[in-house]
């Protein structure tokens, strides 16, 4: 019998309902090798697809553009070609689902490094998506 893995799903709806937080037990999330394919990297840019005003160090919720990432996909940061005011953390969906599965990113958390806002249609970084098996 494998070791429970849980997922944790912070999201602003959760507020709404008086928690701050969910923890869900999820199959599928075992150590796996795949095999990556370096030759069809995408280089995908990471567009704001809303107003979203920040404070000075403040980290937050903002919605992208959607971004197809094909099941067994990896997903790497770049670090070029990124908003001057701050560091995007990471990409997703407010809904979980496995590696191997078609996953659209429709979701990012972006640390301001000043007080400002983060308009529709900014560049908040690149991700690199490489496809695997």
């Amino acid at each position: 019998m494998s070791e429970k893995i849980y997922v944790i799903s912070c999201s602003q709806d959760l507020q709404s309902l008086g928690m701050d937080r969910l923890r869900t037990a999820v199959e599928g999330m075992e150590e796996r090798t795949l095999s990556l394919d370096w030759s069809k990297v995408r280089l995908v840019p990471v567009i704001a697809n809303e107003k979203v005003a920040f404070a000075e160090g403040q980290s937050e919720f903002v919605p992208i553009k959607p971004i197809s990432i094909p099941g067994n996909s990896t997903v790497f940061q770049s670090f070029y070609g990124v908003n001057g005011m701050g560091h995007l953390s990471c990409i997703g969906s407010q809904e979980f689902k496995r590696p191997d599965e078609d996953r659209t990113a429709d979701m990012s958390i972006f640390q301001s490094r000043i007080k400002a806002s983060v308009l529709k249609g900014d560049l908040l970084g690149q991700v690199l998506i490489v496809p695997g098996q």
